[in-house]
This record gives structure tokens, sequence and C-alpha cells, in this order.
């Protein structure tokens, strides 16, 4: 997963960014509220372990302006030295999705950021996708479409596994690079628009279809589902 760890403290980010890197994850470092959100504005990411104490912009108000961005399907762990049962109630109730308190245990982050991932995103955990008229088999790297198979290149199906895997996530192109490629922003974005273009030709992902892969400027791709009344407004 691509985590986001915002904490003034740099000494326990290193220490997360080890533990993190060390178990399979790409791992981003921001030393405040304030650059977090800016950079959120144009980056995406599958989890976010945030300080909930820190100068200027705390995790608190953080939370809080994700909420108003409506950033609602970023699952957010809350790294925090509060134990009191009203503290972590609110915090809770404000939309964090879990607690770890301080000192950070290595065993423990590991295993509620796996059981954060598992209730945000369980159709990573499925062998097949099934989401009429598409089917996807992970197993044999096959994709259908009414039944027929669509011949995609590895990078290609990779690409669409990772998009219906987050189906309605705004993705930035960094995201995605990282995610399919392996690869940073420092890599050609222009690789992700290419293969976009041909996956959505491929798959005929187009509103006519009840489909949108959208792309947002400065930010990145959206895939949505459209629903019936929605096509009918946009043919009327």
């Amino acid at each position: 997963m691509r985590i986001a760890v915002v904490d003034d403290d740099q000494h326990l980010a290193e220490l997360l960014r080890i533990w993190l890197e060390e178990s399979g994850h790409e791992c981003a470092y921001f030393p405040s509220g304030v650059e977090f959100t800016r950079v959120l504005r144009r980056e995406s990411y599958d989890l976010v372990l945030m300080d909930w104490i820190m100068p200027g912009m705390d995790g608190e108000k953080v939370l809080r302006w994700m909420q108003e961005q409506s950033i609602t399907d970023l699952p957010v762990i809350f790294l925090t030295q509060k134990t009191g049962e009203d503290d972590i109630a609110r915090v809770l109730n404000l939309g964090a999705d879990d607690y770890i308190t301080k000192p950070v245990r290595q065993k423990e982050l590991l295993a509620r950021i796996n059981a954060v991932a598992r209730r945000a995103l369980p159709q990573s955990q499925r062998e097949v996708i099934d989401i009429p008229p598409y089917r996807i088999d992970l197993s044999s790297h096959s994709l259908y479409c009414n039944g027929d198979m669509i011949k995609l290149t590895q990078k290609e199906f990779e690409l669409v596994v990772f998009l219906f895997k987050n189906m309605g996530r705004l993705l930035s192109r960094g995201h995605i690079l990282s995610s399919v490629w392996g690869h940073g922003n420092e890599f050609n974005t222009r690789t992700v628009d290419t293969h976009i273009s041909r996956i959505r030709k491929k798959l005929d992902l187009i509103p006519e279809n009840g489909w949108r892969l959208s792309a947002i400027y400065h930010q990145g791709y959206r895939l949505e589902q459209i629903d019936q009344d929605e096509m009918r407004v946009g043919q009327a």
C-alpha cells in the first residue's frame, strides 16, 4: 500500500518508514498537517498514519479538512499519547478508522494497518472481480466483457485491476505509477495517460455504456459506474 505518515517527530517517522518498507509498503513522510493537506490536493494514498498532536494544524483539524474536501474514502489511523475513553471516542466519531497509542509497537502497527485495509478495501482480497459486464480473474490474469475475453498486455491488465479495486476513488498519477509500475513521480506520467487511453478504448469505458473513466486536471483519474438515471439525463 501507499501510506502517508504525518508526524512532526522525525525520528518516529523514520522508524515507521523502515517498518513499513520492510513490510512491502511505500511510505511518504509529511512533518506537518499543513504540508500533508497541500500535497493531498494532487496526490492520493491508500492509508494515513497521523499524529494527533502537532503544531499548527493538528490531526483533528486535518481530519475535519479531509471531510470538508469530501476525502472520506481514505482510511486514517491516529497515533496518539491520549488514552482517555472520551478522547478516543471523539476522534473515532470524527471519522478516524483506528488509533494506536504511543510508544508505537511494530507488530501492533502492522496488524492494525492490515485490519483497516481489509475493512476499507475488501475487494483486494478477491480472486475474481465480478462487476457486470466485466469479470476479472486475478488467478489467470484474464478479463472478460459479456463473456468475451479482452486481450490486454500485462501492464494494461494490472492497471485495470488497480482501477477496479479502487472504483470511485481519485487516484493520482504518482499513486498509479508506484502501484502498477513500481515507480514514483520521477517516472514519466505520460505512461499512465497512454495506458489509460488504451484501456478506456478496449473496455469501452464510456458514459454510453454506463462507465466514466475521468481525467481530473492536475490530479489523476477516477473510474466510476454511472447509474441508469444519470445515463438517461446524459442522453436526453
